[in-house]
């Protein structure tokens, strides 16, 4: 959990005369602003609900919804790199990169697989390592704490409210990664010992040492049929969301990331597939699914079409259905 500061100057300040126009480049950071925000502030997103991240043309019409806006987020580690575009044609200075009108939501986020070395053989690799990480819940806290720092820079005067905002959406995100019951058995105030000892592999010991294993609930108590299960991915998509979860992600359809999977690769990805007892092909919505039913035909795997934003589909209308949305499928299929 984060702090940001009330001035005095902030605290004698007027009722709000229009809401703070936020612009976020997905829709997951879109939801979260609305969260911290609330009625202060009018978020949209600029990518369309359910399209690859990566590739969104710079249109006009973003960039004249970017010259409004006093807020820029966007995740960052070279996942959105046509927000640059986006920003630049705005002409709107106060929310470029280092400006205060601009926050990276994903900074202080643990990251993985950042390379060692780099080269364009290997397809898109992020320099910055894999920017996906909003598919974990903990890193998703971060975030919201990150657009809130930023909001109290914009607008100080709705500083408590956006505490207050953050703290209400921490604690939601904590229920449901935990279960409600854990949460209160542990305390909300050492809700960063279960944090901790999560992200060090040590949750399990933690609560059996305490007599607390049969309280946990929440998405990790779902996901206990997910521990080490084997699982097939179409882009390197998933490895914050295995890594929280307990999934183990053998193989990626595409032969490097970018790169459309060639015969040959598909059919290493189907001996993979046999070899390890993959059940489970996750194949985001945008990508194609041509390989992922090839590779289902062959072996007897499910393919899980996925959706990894916020907005994308109906039944993803906030991130605790998002989250849902990727288990329960997963679960089922793995049965």
């Amino acid at each position: 959990m984060m702090i940001c500061g009330l001035t005095l100057f902030a605290a004698l300040q007027g009722p709000q005369d229009e809401p703070i126009r936020v612009v976020t480049t997905l829709g997951v950071l879109k939801y979260v602003a609305e969260q911290v925000g609330g009625s202060r502030v009018q978020a949209t997103a600029l990518a369309p609900a359910g399209q690859d991240p990566h590739y969104i043309v710079p249109t006009p019409d973003l960039q004249r919804r970017a010259a409004e806006a006093k807020l820029f987020v966007q995740v960052g580690r070279g996942l959105e790199l046509w927000a640059k575009n986006v920003i630049d044609g705005s002409g709107n200075t106060k929310i470029a990169p280092g400006q205060p009108g601009h926050v990276w939501a994903s900074s202080s986020c643990p990251l993985l697989e950042l390379p060692k070395e780099l080269s364009r053989e290997w397809g898109d690799i992020h320099p910055e390592g894999n920017p996906h990480v909003w598919l974990d819940p903990l890193s998703v806290r971060i975030m919201a704490a990150n657009v809130c720092e930023a909001l109290c820079k914009v607008d100080p005067a709705g500083a408590e409210t956006y505490l207050k905002n953050l703290e209400a959406f921490e604690r939601r995100v904590a229920d449901a990664l935990y279960g409600r019951e854990l949460v209160e058995a542990v305390g909300w105030k050492k809700i960063g010992i279960l944090d901790r000892r999560l992200k060090g592999g040590e949750l399990d010991e933690y609560l059996k040492d305490r007599s607390l294993t049969d309280k946990l609930g929440g998405w990790l108590g779902k996901a206990r049929p997910l521990k080490g299960a084997k699982v097939i991915s179409y882009h390197k998509t998933y490895i914050y969301f295995a890594k929280r979860f307990g999934l183990d992600i053998v193989a990626e359809l595409e032969e490097r990331p970018g790169i459309p999977p060639t015969a040959a690769h598909r059919d290493q990805v189907v001996e993979l597939t046999k070899r390890h007892g993959v059940k489970a092909i996750l194949n985001d919505n945008f990508y194609p699914r041509g390989a992922a039913d090839y590779v289902a035909r062959e072996t007897g795997a499910k393919v899980v079409v996925a959706h990894i934003d916020v907005g994308a589909a109906e039944e993803v209308s906030d991130y605790f259905k998002l989250i849902d949305r990727l288990l329960d499928p997963l679960i089922e299929a793995l049965k």
